[in-house]
């Protein structure tokens, strides 16, 4: 006599049970890598952007700026977007040439920024004071004799206040990035002397 059995109900629900639960923390682990490589995509995007308006402000003789202004995602979550201005005659506006590059750089909404710019925390500003016409002076210069503010940009996840990542820069606009609470450079951002 042959024991042909299959498996029981249950065994089979277990199994099921059991690939839901793989391919759910699968989609998670998925989803956070995906969260992390944009806030460092934002970041290079940040520093690239500030390194060229740097040299284009000793090359024009016009200061340039980073108005970090409140916004809100296409599904209405509050994040926080960089704004790129330079100094005319008639104050800060968007900057006229290279309008590609000087794109407004909005951070994910998981994402927390802190502004530390000279060892003082800078608050963003409001969302109304994106608007050009009311020529809001940016939080970050970048200066036509080639300087700028020391600072540091912390990203913070917004549900636990982990720090995520960490750019700092000197004077002379020498970038450094950091992954976490780590001391160890992820990418030099050497600046040409």
């Amino acid at each position: 006599m042959s024991a042909d059995r299959g498996f029981s109900l249950i065994e089979m629900l277990v199994v099921l049970f059991v690939i839901v639960l793989m391919t759910s923390l699968v989609t998670l682990n998925v989803n956070s890598g995906a969260g992390d490589r944009l806030v460092q995509e934002r970041l290079e995007t940040l520093v690239a952007v500030a390194d060229y308006a740097l040299d284009e402000a000793q090359f024009s003789g016009s200061d340039f700026g980073v108005l970090f202004a409140g916004s809100a995602n296409e599904r209405g979550e509050p994040t926080i977007t960089a704004h790129w201005r330079q100094r005319f005659n008639e104050g800060w506006r968007e900057p006229q040439g290279s309008t590609d590059i000087f794109t407004p750089l909005e951070f994910p909404a998981n994402a927390r920024l802190q502004i530390l710019l000279d060892d003082v925390e800078l608050l963003p500003a409001a969302a109304d004071a994106v608007n050009p016409a009311a020529g809001t002076s940016p939080q970050w210069l970048l200066l036509s004799s080639g300087e700028t503010q020391t600072g540091e940009l912390l990203i913070r996840s917004r549900d636990d206040d982990q720090l995520l990542w960490r750019l700092s820069w000197d004077a002379l606009g020498r970038f450094e990035q950091f992954r976490g609470n780590n001391d160890e450079t992820v990418d030099d951002y050497a600046r040409a002397p």
